[in-house]
């Protein structure tokens, strides 16, 4: 069979903060898992990554706390690079945007570009603190989106909306720092002719039928709107500097030279091995790129990052972009700003990895968004992986011991057995299907679906009351066959079983399609049968909440904003009755609502409420409508108007009222 070449990269994590669940989920657990189960399968496979560590965040965070941004990314170095470690991500490098082999990279990327025409040099306005004499790039300034209205948004992406911004574009914008009115000035930057790929790229998306349907979609319509050409350098002295003499103070873009990072780390890792040259066998001959993001990476990683590829030419462009949903926080949306958040070294702290990695992957966000419930997390790890997978792995293992720990010799098979062997033979391509799809919500269930069918081979067998030796033969062999399977998955268990078994190396080092066989021999003699998992007992979760949510939700719940009663009577609430529902063209979960409002006509609503209310429940229901919004554009289509709805666990519950009313009746 022929070997594959594929470089797998995460996401880099930004260093000015610590990790949480969502980013764990989001770009590193199943990465790991694809990469592990490619080295089983004996591929030519490289997973690299790194810490991002420019940009104006860590300038920002390093001017608050009085430190250098190179103090501040010291430090979280350390802490994300830990984390990675003890949740057992596989890196094979694990690099940093601040060395010097990527310095040197993004310089000779730029001028790459630069000679090749795609970069050119105009005179812009961008606001100028007076009072700290500088400009104000990305998060230095703040202000109001222009886009949906929303206040105290930074310069880089509105929040409320999503939408990518320039500093400039931001209405009533003050400095982040001293919180002075910027004024405008005259500045030279670098430009990227993103623009002239448009066509060149919708092709290639177009081409890409592999690709999961969000992001070839959404790649497809952001083309569609028109790509405008970026700017590529800022005002700032953290950061790569533009390698052209007269630029003094002005760095590469941190959107430009983070992805190159992928580029440096594979270059770093070649010179670890004493093979100069070894990354291009990656990056410029045949091979498998696979980008592993979160979706509100997708155009940086699918479209801006394949054009600068084009632009600079000899390079790979990407083969297959993964891209997860968002992961939500016991039904509400994670803030780090709100302190709404759970950290990845707080649950490594308190919980076994494994543990944590088998909930994330079983609520995988790999087609729609996910809530982390720690109640649910308890569940799930008490009730599946040790009443499943855990007890058929003791309750085999430690009857073997009580028979002196010795693989009895085989008599014959029975229809059971027979059909046990059958699934050993079928199990790593059950698995394995659903991995080479990106599929591994569906491979998590296709393992713990031959945990359950191996504990009730073990049930009708009775082998407490039956001696037929080939039972706890079989028995033994699905441990081995598991322990194999689990390993991208559950990587210090496997070892854990491994070891029992008494088998000889690594489990990381095995034959994925080995798992097949049965390699546990007659006579055999296992080691001592340990406990797998760790229960985890109701004192232990509310002890956690108590660490780390609760205190948070309290907190949250005290802070309240009020505003003048003039203020309120601003706003101009309404009854509207649904006439229409149709589906967002470019959003998933967006409807576009046809509702009127007696006197002031009809509107074009357009509502998050897709994942709660099917079409046919909304015509013909009234709705409270804030009417005098300013109308605004999501996802390209035109809202006239907001309607009010109740979060209930996550969930939108629209506002009605109790008695029939006319539309366009006044709310007072």
């Amino acid at each position: 069979m022929t070997k594959e070449r594929i470089l797998v990269t995460s996401a880099l994590p930004y260093a000015n903060g610590p990790l949480h669940v969502g980013h764990a989920i989001g770009a590193y657990i199943p990465a790991d898992v694809y990469t592990r189960y490619h080295r089983l399968k004996g591929d030519e496979i490289l997973f690299i990554c790194g810490t991002d560590e420019h940009g104006t965040p860590i300038a920002v965070t390093a001017e608050q706390e009085g430190i250098s941004p190179q103090e501040v990314v010291d430090k979280y170095y350390r802490i994300i690079k830990k984390a990675f470690s003890d949740l057992g991500i596989s890196f094979d490098n694990f690099s940093r945007t601040s060395r010097k082999i990527h310095y040197e990279l993004s310089q000779k990327f730029f001028l790459n570009i630069l000679e090749n025409g795609f970069i050119y040099k105009k005179i812009v306005e961008r606001p100028y603190c007076p009072r700290c004499k500088r400009f104000l790039p990305d998060r230095y300034v703040k202000g109001t989106c222009p886009y949906c209205g929303s206040n105290d948004e930074r310069g880089d992406q509105c929040e409320a909306c999503g939408k990518q911004l320039e500093p400039h574009e931001l209405k009533e914008p003050y400095c982040a720092i001293c919180r002075e009115i910027p004024e405008m000035k005259e500045t030279e930057h670098w430009f990227f002719r993103l623009s002239e790929f448009s066509e060149r790229l919708r092709e290639w998306i177009s081409g890409n039928r592999h690709w999961p349907d969000n992001a070839r979609n959404f790649c497809l319509a952001w083309i569609k709107e028109g790509l405008k050409d970026r700017a590529i350098t800022r005002d700032l002295d953290w950061g790569i500097p533009v390698p052209i003499k007269g630029s003094k103070g002005k760095v590469l873009y941190v959107w430009f030279d983070a992805p190159i990072g992928y580029i440096s780390a594979t270059k770093e890792w070649a010179l670890g091995i004493n093979k100069e040259n070894e990354w291009k066998k990656y990056w410029c001959n045949k091979a498998k790129i696979v980008h592993f993001i979160g979706k509100d990476n997708i155009p940086f990683h699918a479209v801006i990052w394949p054009a600068m590829l084009l632009a600079h030419g000899n390079f790979n462009l990407p083969w297959q972009i993964s891209s997860n949903e968002y992961l939500t926080l016991e039904g509400r949306k994670m803030s780090t700003s709100r302190g709404w958040i759970l950290w990845l070294h707080n649950c490594l702290e308190e919980f076994e990895p494994d543990a944590l990695r088998y909930y994330l992957l079983s609520i995988n966000p790999e087609r729609h968004d996910a809530d982390f419930s720690l109640r649910e997390f308890q569940h799930r790890v008490n009730n599946e992986l040790i009443a499943t997978f855990g007890n058929f792995i003791h309750r085999s293992l430690i009857f073997i011991e009580k028979k002196g720990s010795v693989i009895p010799k085989i008599k014959e098979f029975d229809g059971l057995d027979e059909e046990m062997l059958e699934f050993i033979r079928e199990s790593p391509g059950r698995v394995g299907r659903n991995l080479e799809k990106f599929r591994f919500l569906d491979a998590l269930r296709e393992l713990m679906n031959l945990a359950h069918h191996g504990n009730e081979y073990f049930q009708k067998k009775e082998p407490w009351k039956n001696e037929n030796s080939s039972t706890l033969y079989l028995c033994a062999n699905l441990c081995r066959t598991l322990a194999i399977l689990c390993e991208p998955f559950l990587p210090f268990t496997a070892e854990k079983i491994w070891k029992t078994l008494n088998l000889e190396g690594s489990v990381h080092d095995q034959d994925w399609n080995a798992a097949s066989e049965l390699g546990v021999k007659e006579g055999h003699k296992i080691g001592k049968v340990e406990v797998l998992f760790k229960r985890i007992e109701d004192e232990e979760i509310e002890d956690f909440e108590s660490k780390f949510l609760k205190l948070k939700l309290r907190e949250g719940k005290e802070k309240m904003e009020y505003i003048e009663f003039d203020e309120f009577e601003k706003l101009d609430i309404r009854i509207g009755r649904i006439k229409g529902v149709r589906d967002h063209p470019r959003a998933d979960k967006l409807y576009l609502l046809n509702v009127d409002l007696g006197s002031l006509g009809e509107r074009q609503l357009v509502a998050g409420i897709k994942e709660a209310y099917k079409k046919e429940e909304l015509i013909g229901k009234d709705i409270v409508v804030v009417a005098n919004l300013k109308p605004v554009k999501l996802r390209g289509q035109k809202s006239e108007g907001m309607l009010l709805a109740a979060d209930v666990d996550g969930k939108p519950v629209l506002l009605t009222i109790d008695k029939g009313v006319k539309p366009g009746t006044k709310i007072r």
